[in-house]
């Protein structure tokens, strides 16, 4: 026993019993390494088919091209669940399989698109994109083939990422794979489907979100492949003339992620102020589409002008950094608009004026700054000054009347001052008290 306890101490064993756990660890980089090699290479290779533009292709074939990639990475994963025994190879297999499927769809839906409008139908400026002359019973039964492989191929790749949530993962993708499918590519439909798929992803990951499994590597693969369909229908979209409402929607997406999401996916202070910027460059780009088109900026159209600086508000309360910022030029904005809008007679410009210093003040009152309260003071002021011209107009037909109507509401205030003098002293005392206490 004491031989073997200091055989055991021997710095010869030791070295063995480091070399013994290290050469483990070292094998599992070397495969862990080789796996991300072999996975870049398969997107790589993908992606380069779909870009390469093979002219001498007929679209038939490209389908069946792509389609033979997909089922040799279900063989692979096949492989290695039956023959190899080994989980995480055919775990990648088969969710790499489910990632290229909506590529699958998105070429059937080209197919139907082409066949349902002919000449008239719009294709993409790149040849190898275009898919015309297709049969009607080719189209079924890449039809039936691409349902086929969606359920069962995408069932198996979300029931290996996460068991737990398969249910509602297919749900969501299947989903999102037929508003792919729909063969619809024009600028006013597109944008609504576009918008219905994200409300419905982002609802899903708000879900997924407070289950820790799914912050797990696997967890966050079963996400992304929820996404790819949206993604490809927004890549798509590109390909055909835009629109208005395409560019305010997209836009609207790229703000809102970079905004309000990207803090769910990263706690880094650079990341989260740079796609702050980002997310505020997108929405003012939204708002500057759609008022160019509607009436165009530069010929001083208030109505459109005064809803950027609501907008600047609502940044300001999904905004990390500069929050201040964003409120203040908002309020001088309001308010500059609104005196604008007064002064050269706008329609509704003393109800505008009215609403906007209601609500700027009710925001210094919710916030704590001076900035926008006193804009809003200042707003509600123009509109009562403009409305108080009718009360000059009143008096120069009838003197007398609005004399006496004057004297007697100056009586009644007379009074009520003297009533409660004392309280309207606390009351402005702490007023003002509380105003230098704000920023």
């Amino acid at each position: 026993m004491y031989t073997n306890d200091f055989e055991s101490n021997t710095p010869a064993s030791s070295a063995w019993r480091q070399s013994e756990q290290a050469a483990p660890s070292l094998t599992c980089q070397i495969i862990r390494y080789l796996r991300w090699a072999g996975t870049v290479l398969i997107i790589l290779s993908a992606v380069g088919f779909m870009l390469q533009s093979h002219a001498d292709l007929l679209p038939a074939y490209r389908y069946w091209a792509g389609l033979g990639f997909t089922l040799a990475l279900c063989a692979g994963g096949l492989v290695c669940t039956y023959l190899l025994r080994e989980t995480t190879g055919a775990r990648i297999f088969f969710t790499l399989g489910a990632a290229f499927l909506p590529v699958q769809v998105s070429q059937v839906s080209a197919m139907i698109y082409a066949f349902i409008h002919g000449g008239s139908a719009l294709q993409p400026d790149y040849s190898w994109l275009q898919f015309s002359g297709v049969n009607p019973p080719l189209i079924a039964v890449d039809f039936v083939i691409t349902v086929f492989l969606l359920i069962s191929v995408g069932y198996t790749g979300f029931s290996m990422l996460a068991r737990r949530q398969v249910k509602i993962l297919m749900h969501a993708f299947l989903m999102g794979n037929l508003l792919l499918l729909l063969p619809v590519r024009d600028a006013f439909w597109v944008p609504f489907l576009i918008a219905l798929l994200f409300i419905r992803l982002r609802t899903l990951e708000q879900t997924l979100q407070q289950e820790k499994a799914m912050h797990l590597f696997e967890g966050v693969s079963a996400r992304a492949l929820t996404s790819l369909p949206l993604l490809i229908l927004i890549g798509r979209s590109l390909l055909h003339p835009s629109s208005v409402l395409l560019t305010a929607v997209i836009a609207a997406i790229t703000a809102t992620f970079f905004l309000v999401d990207i803090k769910r996916y990263t706690r880094s202070p650079l990341v989260i102020y740079a796609a702050q910027w980002f997310g505020t460059l997108a929405a003012l780009g939204a708002w500057i589409v759609v008022a160019e088109d509607y009436a165009g900026i530069d010929h001083g159209y208030y109505g459109l002008m005064l809803p950027l600086s609501g907008l600047l508000f609502l940044l300001s309360t999904q905004a990390d950094y500069h929050q201040k910022a964003y409120r203040f030029f908002g309020s001088a904005l309001a308010l500059i608009l609104t005196y604008g809008a007064l002064l050269n007679d706008q329609a509704f410009a003393p109800l505008s004026a009215l609403s906007t210093g209601m609500a700027l003040s009710l925001a210094g009152l919710r916030y704590r700054e001076k900035t926008p309260f006193f804009a809003g003071q200042l707003c509600f002021l123009g509109g009562i000054l403009f409305y108080c011209s009718y009360a000059i107009d009143a008096y120069s037909h009838a003197p007398w009347l609005s004399s006496i109507g004057l004297g007697l509401v100056v009586l009644l205030s007379a009074s009520y001052l003297e009533k409660r003098q004392q309280l309207i002293i606390s009351k402005v005392d702490h007023y003002w008290q509380e105003l230098k206490s704000w920023d």
